[in-house]
């Protein structure tokens, strides 16, 4: 893999303003505005996982998914310009641009979870060593499926179409996999339908860290299957469009 390619590229992600606000300062601002709302002094939720730690990874989480995500997709307008085809001239093969893009994806995730994280020791998140590891480090592989996610949209949207896409995706995720309404204080029902999608499980392993009831084997299993199903219609569409050329 290119070092290089993936800083270069990495740097123009990072100069594109509506990239760093909707990804980086809107969920450090929304973890604020939650904390200041929810999360007095010692709060916790009825099954014991403290507010404001809880807080922290889902914004974290929110951040880091769409950095993932929004990244990943932008093949959608390497397809539109005609570059996707002239990278099949080159000795780069299709495995190996799809894990720079991949890569690239992850790469632009830690930014939202480490300005996140830091607030959260601001705001009183106390954690030992290996709990800040799974809730930052493990939160940060979780976002794996949500790369691979992007790469998919990226394979199927067109340029036109891709930043609906996107957004109304990061929407219905957030609101649907529980993190703008915590789990932990939603009726039944509603749990039962945040446990359907990948951002519940999400959360889930960052929380793993310090819930007493987190179930970190279930996250993992889940959103291993996401990110074998989406990784597998993206390679399918793109060997269909090798064939086009």
């Amino acid at each position: 893999m290119n070092i290089r390619y993936l800083l270069l590229e990495a740097r123009i992600t990072l100069r594109n303003i509506r990239f760093s606000v909707f990804t980086i300062v809107m969920p450090a601002v929304l973890f604020l505005i939650y904390c200041g709302l929810w999360a007095g002094k010692g709060a916790a939720y009825p099954d014991g996982t403290p507010v404001t730690a809880s807080l922290m990874v889902s914004m974290a989480g929110y951040g880091a998914m769409g950095a993932a995500m929004s990244t990943g997709a932008q093949i959608a307008f390497e397809r539109g310009i005609g570059w996707q085809r002239q990278l099949r001239l080159t000795p780069l093969s299709g495995i190996g641009y799809m894990l720079a893009k991949g890569a690239l994806a992850m790469l632009m995730a830690l930014p939202c979870i480490v300005i996140v994280s830091i607030l959260g020791v601001i705001r009183g998140v106390e954690l030992d060593a290996g709990q800040w590891l799974t809730a930052t480090g493990g939160l940060w592989l979780a976002v794996t499926p949500f790369a691979v996610l992007g790469i998919m949209i990226g394979m199927f949207a067109s340029p036109d179409s891709l930043q609906p896409i996107i957004s109304g995706s990061m929407m219905a995720l957030g609101l649907l996999g529980g993190m703008w309404i915590p789990a932990a204080v939603a009726p039944e029902w509603m749990r039962n339908i945040m446990k359907v999608t990948p951002t519940y499980w999400l959360q889930e392993v960052g929380r793993s860290a310090f819930a007493p009831k987190a179930t970190l084997g279930v996250a993992l299993a889940v959103l291993g299957g996401y990110a074998l199903l989406t990784g597998l219609l993206a390679a399918r569409r793109y060997v269909t469009d090798a064939v086009r050329v």
